[in-house]
């Protein structure tokens, strides 16, 4: 187990959520001196609060544990690989506080992989294939749900074109493009949430709140505030990849 590589991927990941060691420090109930140890690869987190500071940084235990992004494909793998190294890495019995903390972290991984899909699905790192984009959406036919203009917002850009998934919900032809998309062109409505709520970055892990908020704007220019509602709308949208 590479704990410099885990160190400075916990340091990079902070830094993108745009979070001071002081910062990460107070949310765990750690002190900075603990964190900064943490990302010069001197120690590990403790067992009881990965799961927080994964869910802080927007990562899973696997990427914690692999020191970096995953891709889909790469979680079973990578799980498998990263209870060898911990298996590995218990050898040295002079670690026995280390190898306590492990097995937890192993039994934590275990649980993970195989109780996991739907906190996955959720969290937007796989995708429920019965989620996925299977139907044309044509509101009233079949077992289509709700009425979406679908062409309102294919005509916004190609990128939000909508179907239907296997239970009739209206989704994304492809949410990780749809979302880049609304991140790029949408960045000013986007922002004024974050700042008049003050949220966390948008990603899979926030998007309900930007969802709930978008509406509710009552600071910023005319532009920004439309923007932000749309927001809103678009994530009615992209919640239905990920949850039913």
């Amino acid at each position: 187990m590479d704990q410099i590589k885990i160190g400075k991927f916990i340091s990079k990941s902070r830094k993108t959520k745009k979070i001071t060691q002081e910062q990460l420090a107070e949310k765990l109930g750690v002190s900075k001196n603990a964190v900064s140890k943490w990302e010069r690869g001197l120690n590990l987190p403790d067992a009881s609060i990965m799961l927080e500071l994964c869910n802080t940084l927007g990562i899973s235990l696997n990427e914690l544990f692999a020191g970096e992004h995953l891709k889909e494909q790469e979680v079973k793998n990578q799980s498998e690989k990263n209870i060898l190294e911990i298996l590995k890495f218990t050898n040295d019995k002079s670690k026995k506080y280390r190898i306590l903390i492990l097995i937890i972290s192993v039994l934590l991984i275990i649980s993970f992989v195989i109780l996991g899909k739907e906190l996955l699905v959720k969290c937007g790192y796989i995708m429920d294939s019965d989620l996925r984009y299977s139907q044309i959406y044509i509101s009233g036919d079949g077992n289509i749900k709700g009425n979406i203009d679908v062409n309102k917002f294919g005509k916004i850009n190609i990128d939000f074109d909508i179907g239907a998934n296997k239970y009739g919900d209206a989704v994304f032809k492809d949410p990780v493009k749809a979302l880049k998309r609304l991140k790029k062109d949408y960045f000013k409505g986007i922002k004024l949430i974050q700042k008049e709520f003050n949220l966390l970055p948008l990603n899979n892990f926030t998007y309900k709140d930007y969802k709930t908020y978008g509406w509710q704007v009552t600071t910023g220019t005319d532009e920004e505030k439309e923007q932000a509602r749309f927001v809103s709308s678009f994530m009615d949208i992209y919640e239905n990849s990920f949850n039913r």
